[in-house]
Formats: structure tokens, sequence, C-alpha cells
């Protein structure tokens, strides 16, 4: 039996349908309960060690992440709880086989705004007596969406990220297929990059992603990292949420930020024209 976390999350979701598919006994977890079609249901909170030790009690191999909350205050504290609460279940419950997700750039301590934390989970699940594999994508298309209303508005897509800067972007589907091809082998440890199949600059991803979404002339303006901390703490974003953000994207400027190298190995197969056709947005 395989455990899932973020089971109705994009990578979670991929790869416990992905292991249902291949005949596995799935136990799906997620905040919502929301059912995934052929597996087991477990609703709960990710930061609950007792409801997660329940939850990976008998599993042979576990699928673990953290939640991205950008609207909650105080993310560092909350992504160390939700570390700490996983780290420790898997634990108790002597989980023998783990694939966790994480970015690349989980290999710097620090700096690296949201990344940091995916850096500290590393070290906690490190600490583990089991076999650990650790994904680490580049940006997800996905991420995209979160601006879309913006985008709609303005007719433009507005970061901090500089226009010539390339960086791995990848689709979130290609990353549940690995870890489902992971979880299936559980035989792969280490660290495995997920790169998608070209490094971008945003506006080349921009460029791709527009016309797919009734957007033919969106372009990418590059903003001031003050500005950028104003207009997301303008639509809710916590101070410290939207300062990791900038700092996140000085990270991808600087190339402090950046991939182990382009192999076969971590190029996956989903283009922006390919995601962005199976959004179904409408136009």
């Amino acid at each position: 039996m395989i455990t899932v976390l973020g089971a109705t999350g994009n990578t979670g979701r991929r790869a416990a349908v992905r292991l249902v598919e291949a005949g596995e006994q799935v136990r799906a977890v997620s905040r919502s309960g929301r059912p995934v079609p052929g597996t087991e249901t477990w609703q709960g909170d990710a930061g609950d060690r007792e409801f997660l030790t329940r939850a990976f009690t008998g599993a042979d191999a576990a699928y673990v992440l953290l939640p991205f909350e950008l609207f909650e205050a105080g993310y560092v504290a909350h992504q160390d709880r939700l570390g700490t609460a996983v780290t420790e279940a898997l634990r108790a419950a002597r989980v023998p086989y783990v694939v966790a997700l994480s970015a690349v750039g989980a290999e710097v301590p620090g700096g690296t705004g949201y990344l940091a934390s995916l850096h500290a989970q590393e070290q906690r699940l490190r600490t583990l007596d089991a076999d650990v594999l650790f994904l680490r994508p580049g940006l997800f298309f996905e991420s995209f969406l979160y601006g879309l209303d913006a985008m709609r508005a303005e007719g433009v897509h507005a970061d901090t990220i500089d226009p010539a800067v390339r960086l791995p972007m990848v689709a979130t589907g290609d990353v549940g297929d690995a870890a489902a091809e992971a979880l299936l082998g559980r035989t792969r440890t280490g660290v495995r990059e997920l790169l998608g199949p070209a490094d971008l600059t945003v506006p080349e991803a921009i460029a791709q992603l527009g016309p797919r979404v009734g957007l033919p002339d969106l372009g990418y303006v590059r903003v001031p990292d003050e500005a950028m901390v104003d207009a997301l703490t303008g639509i809710g974003m916590p101070p410290d949420v939207a300062a990791l953000h900038v700092e996140m994207n000085a990270a991808f400027n600087s190339g402090l930020v950046h991939s182990a190298g382009r192999t076969a190995d971590a190029t996956t197969p989903t283009t922006v024209a390919i995601w962005a056709d199976a959004l179904g947005v409408p136009a």
C-alpha cells in the first residue's frame, strides 16, 4: 500500500491516479477529502502528527510534500511545523521508501525565498531510516495561473524575474508521473531534477500561454521589487510571504538558484503549449 499526501493537488492527484492504473492500493490523503477514484480517501491536517502517523501506518511507500500556503502569515514557521509533523509521522510509522517533492534550489540553505523551507525539509527527511528520493522540479507552469485574472485585467504578466533569465519550467503532471514511477520501482534514491523540455525565459513562456487563454497579445513586464511586494500585499498576501516571493526571484536572477545541468533523465516531455492546450481555460 502506498500513501500519497496532497492527493487532490496537482502532483499528488496525478501520482495517485497513475498508481491506481498500475494496480497499486493507494491511501489518498488530503485536507479537502475529495475522492480520487480507486483510492482509500483520508481527510485530515498535514500538520497533525498523530493523524499522519495513522495515514502512513502500513504503507510500503509514501509520497510527501509541503502544502504551499501563500495567504497565511508566518510562512517559514508554518512550513517548519508541517515538515516536522510529516517527518516524525514517517519515522513513527517506519515507512521504508519515501518520494518527497522538493525543488531546484533546495540544496541552497538560504536566501532563496520559499525554497529555503524545502532545504530545511530535505535535511529533516535525510534523518529517516528510510530510502528517500527527492524530486526537484523547476518552476511549475501552473504558477502562471495565479496571475491569470491580473493578466486579463492588465493585458500583461508582471513579476520580478529578469526577462533574459532562462529557467527550467515543468508541468506538474510530469512531476506526478515521475513520482508514480519511483513509487512503483522503489529503488531510486538521492535527487532527481525535473526540468521540463527546455529552459525558458518568462517572456517565452508567456508568449506560448497567452494565445491559449484568449490573450494573444499578452506580454511580460519586469516590475521593481518594491512594487511587486505592494501588489502582492494588495491582494491579501501577508508581507512576509510577498517578501519571500521577491527573494526567490532574486535568487533566480543572480544564478544562486540553478539546475545541476540538463540531462535526458531530468528532461520531461510536456511543453508550455501542450500544457496550456489541455487547460480548458475559456478564451
